[in-house]
């Protein structure tokens, strides 16, 4: 898959999550997503907080589909692992394969992973305008997300 589609089908994957939830401004509610799927995510989606790794979706033995996020990291390193994980579970439902979303796993994953979170925790749509002025201390304070997260946004924007 490149690039290009790639990054449409996580606006339009974006795009739907914030009409669902009313998003129109930053920071994203990553956790109420998670927390609150939409009825069609129910046996895809949910959150489990505990306090390890950093955050992983996994389908557990009863077909339940769950993301396991440390709840000991800091807010925006969670929110952030917590997107990434998300992005695994809908790569991970048949309406994900059926869109053409990547099979899980694969070997640019990590990848795909943080495209989809940059996409969804700064969505250009969420943006205020002149955001590349903000430089990434303050991009990464508007969006919640790690400082490290928001110079590869910078970069990739420039």
């Amino acid at each position: 898959m490149t690039t290009a589609s790639l990054t449409f089908l996580c606006d339009c994957l974006a795009a739907a999550l914030f009409e669902h939830y009313g998003v129109a401004r930053l920071p994203v509610p990553v956790r109420e997503m998670l927390a609150n799927p939409p009825p069609d995510l129910r046996r895809d989606v949910s959150l489990t907080e505990v306090t390890f790794g950093e955050a992983i979706w996994l389908r557990l033995l009863g077909g339940q589909g769950s993301v396991f996020a440390n709840s000991d990291l800091p807010e925006p390193e969670r929110r952030y692992y917590m997107a990434c994980a998300l992005f695994t579970a809908l790569c991970a439902t048949a309406g994900g394969r059926r869109v053409g979303l990547p099979p899980v796993p694969n070997d640019d994953m990590p990848t795909q992973m943080d495209l989809f979170a940059r996409r969804l925790l700064m969505a250009p749509r969420l943006l205020p305008a002149g955001w590349q002025a903000l430089g990434p201390a303050g991009l990464a304070e508007l969006c919640g997300v790690p400082h490290a997260v928001a110079v590869a946004h910078l970069a990739q924007s420039a």
